[in-house]
C-alpha cells in the first residue's frame, strides 16, 4: 500500500477516558464501530468527546466500550482518520469538524503536531502524526 510505505502503529500510545455526550449519541445512532478512528478533544476531567469547530485534535477512538468508556490513541501515527468533504493539507494542522470528521486548522500557528502526513481523498481517509 502507499508504495511500501506504511505508517500503521508506529509509536502508538494510549488512555482510557470517559466518552462525551456527543461521542455517546454518534454510536446510539451509527454503532460502536463507526466511532473508531475519530478525532477527540478532552471537554472535561478525564472525559473526551467530539469537541467544537476548528478545535484542535487530542486524539483519535481506538476502541468505544459500551459502558460509556473508550480508549483514545495520544501519540504516534493514526491511518483510518474520516475526512471532511473538503480534503485536508498535507503538512498543516489537523483540526476536528465537530462532527467526528477532520479537517485543515485555520490556525497559522507553527505547530510540530497533530499534522497530515497523508491524504486518500477516494477513501475519504488520513493519515495523522500526533506526537
Amino acid at each position: 500500500m502507499r508504495g511500501g510505505i506504511s505508517f500503521e502503529g508506529i509509536g502508538f500510545q494510549a488512555a482510557t477516558f470517559k466518552a462525551g455526550a456527543g461521542i455517546k449519541a454518534l454510536v446510539k445512532e451509527k454503532g460502536r464501530d463507526a466511532v473508531v478512528g475519530v478525532p477527540v478533544v478532552v471537554s472535561g476531567a478525564g472525559t473526551v468527546d467530539l469537541g467544537t469547530d476548528s478545535d484542535t485534535v487530542f486524539g483519535f477512538i481506538d476502541v468505544y466500550e459500551m459502558d460509556g468508556h473508550c480508549t483514545v490513541q495520544f501519540r504516534g501515527f493514526r491511518t483510518d482518520v474520516p475526512i471532511g468533504a473538503i480534503a485536508p493539507t498535507i503538512g498543516k494542522i489537523a483540526a476536528v469538524d465537530g462532527t467526528g470528521k477532520i479537517k485543515d486548522s485555520s490556525s497559522t500557528a507553527k505547530l510540530r503536531n497533530p499534522i497530515f502526513i497523508e491524504v486518500d481523498e477516494t477513501e475519504e481517509l488520513a493519515t495523522v502524526f500526533l506526537g
